[in-house]
């Protein structure tokens, strides 16, 4: 596939593919709710944490709810941490205060800043592809300051010729809108484009739907690695492979 194309722009999701944030909900409400064990009273830690999980889950699936969240993912939590509970008390179980609630959701947030770091070999990739002379766009979703935030943190900024962030420009994936912008900022057509992400409804199929390359970033992957998912041209579990599966790319130095 790559064979036959001309890429000249690489355009990089951040969270959960250059930097883990987000991902396995489940285990980090499971640390909050040990650590909250007696807040929580008479019920079970794992049996909150998978109420959370389940609330998180049914809201993040609705793109109203989606859309509201991504931009205020702290006030986004406390409403979570409001439905789990209604939900358990529904079902007869003891629940703590509404105060308590959102103290767990609060840790929750705390625990996830905490917990985020850089994606294994994110910086080295980014250097490689930049100095192989692809144009490197950041698309991301998200609140402007929160996303900043995240850039600053991790001295990303340097490595792009272009950021875009939802919050700043009024347009985010999946929408056209937000990849067409992109193209047009690096002066390169959908086919010159390669996508890399962790998401195929957010990142890999509306990329797609305009004629790009596209590369899955899924850590956990198994058979598919390298030969495609059905949706991407390419499926990852490192960064650091992603040069290998561009046309014209020097082999990095430590894929050998």
């Amino acid at each position: 596939m790559t064979a036959t194309r001309r890429i000249r722009a690489v355009a990089i999701d951040l969270d959960d593919t250059l930097i883990s944030a987000y991902r396995r909900p489940d285990l980090a409400w499971r640390r909050v709710c040990q650590l909250y064990q007696t807040e929580l009273g008479d019920l079970a830690p794992d049996h909150a944490a998978r109420a959370l999980t389940e609330a998180g889950r049914a809201f993040w699936s609705d793109p109203e709810s989606h859309a509201i969240g991504r931009g205020a993912p702290r006030q986004a939590r406390r409403i979570i941490a409001a439905k789990a509970f209604e939900a358990l008390r529904r079902d007869g179980c003891a629940t703590p205060s509404p105060e308590i609630a959102e103290r767990l959701a609060d840790a929750f947030s705390l625990h996830r800043d905490r917990q985020m770091r850089l994606e294994p070999g994110a910086d080295a990739v980014l250097a490689h592809l930049r100095d192989a002379g692809y144009r490197l766009a950041l698309l991301t979703n998200g609140a402007g300051p929160l996303q900043r935030a995240k850039i600053e943190r991790f001295g990303l900024a340097s490595h792009f010729h272009h950021i875009q962030i939802e919050g700043e420009v009024g347009v985010g994936k999946p929408d056209p809108a937000a990849f067409r912008r992109m193209f047009a900022a690096l002066a390169v057509e959908p086919a010159e484009v390669c996508v890399v992400g962790d998401s195929l409804v957010w990142d890999i199929r509306p990329a797609m739907a305009l004629g790009c390359f596209t590369i899955l970033y899924d850590p956990v992957a198994g058979e598919a690695v390298g030969r495609g998912s059905g949706d991407a041209h390419v499926v990852v579990r490192t960064l650091a492979s992603l040069a290998t599966h561009l046309p014209g790319a020097a082999r990095p130095p430590w894929s050998e």
